[in-house]
């Protein structure tokens, strides 16, 4: 299971990459009110990238859609893939301001972006990797004031199921140890 890290690192664009510095992934919205989230983890069986990461670019990453076609170019500020245990854990990461928009739109492309993914790998790389769809999680970091503000406690999460997806929403510009959100 560790090649999947591996094949992930040469599958995906470096410029996309979100590297494990000092323990913590920094997950950030340029120009945004929520700019950041920092997830910490001892662990190394990680690997995260952004297919928000550069706008100007963001057609050529699905050059063969049609780029006038609504929503067709809906990406995640964050995607982890976390290896534990034999198993493929994905959080799906989005960074809000205090209104929310169509994060459930996002989240879904992201969770058929996984799967995309994971099937390019297979037949790339002659590998099985597959991923359970509970082990898909759906973060929403957000500034509204409805949210009560969940500390650093390695707690673990507790997800609602809202239109076939694992999601929760948290506070943004916070650090959160990303262990809990499996």
């Amino acid at each position: 299971m560790q090649h999947l890290l591996t094949n992930l690192s040469n599958t995906i664009s470096k410029g996309l990459i979100i590297d494990l510095i000092k323990d913590e992934l920094e997950i950030k919205e340029d120009g945004s009110p929520c700019k950041k989230v920092i997830l910490k983890s001892k662990r190394k069986q990680i690997f995260a990238f952004s297919l928000d990461t550069n706008l100007a670019n963001r057609c050529k990453m699905f050059p063969f859609f049609n780029q006038s076609t609504q929503l067709i170019n809906k990406v995640n500020d964050g995607i982890v893939f976390y290896l534990n245990d034999g198993k493929i854990f994905v959080l799906l990461i989005e960074l809000k301001s205090n209104k929310l928009g169509d994060y459930k739109k996002q989240l879904q492309a992201g969770k058929n972006f996984v799967y995309l993914l994971l099937s390019t790998l297979n037949n790339s790389f002659s590998s099985n990797y597959t991923v359970e769809e509970e082990n898909i999680k759906c973060l929403v970091f957000s500034l509204r004031k409805t949210i009560k503000k969940q500390g650093t406690k390695r707690a673990n999460i507790i997800y609602e199921k809202i239109d076939g997806l694992n999601i929760k929403e948290l506070q943004c510009n916070d650090t959160h140890f990303l262990e809990k959100f499996l």
